[in-house]
């Protein structure tokens, strides 16, 4: 899959059931060409209509359980102990 598949599709925290964001990057390994991180972020209108990246977060590939025609889920791993309640 190229990154431009997934660039700008909502991404949804299964955990908490939450919008997180849309993919707005990645950071990729240059030795293989994976995907290491997804670059998350919210987007705010301005007054001049343009988007801005607002509160971005990193998200491990390896927590990506789909990635559908619209969305992609991730699953955070959970400390030991703690349920998904």
């Amino acid at each position: 899959m190229r990154f431009s598949e997934i660039q700008k599709k909502e991404v949804i925290d299964l955990n908490r059931g939450k919008f997180l964001g849309f993919v707005q990057d990645a950071s990729i390994d240059i030795t293989d060409g994976k995907i290491q991180t997804l670059h998350i972020g919210g987007t705010e209108r301005s007054l001049f209509m343009e988007s801005r990246v607002k509160d971005q977060k990193q998200v491990r590939y390896e927590e990506v359980v789909t990635i559908g025609k619209d969305i992609v889920l991730i699953q955070k791993k959970l400390p030991p102990g703690m349920t998904n309640h």
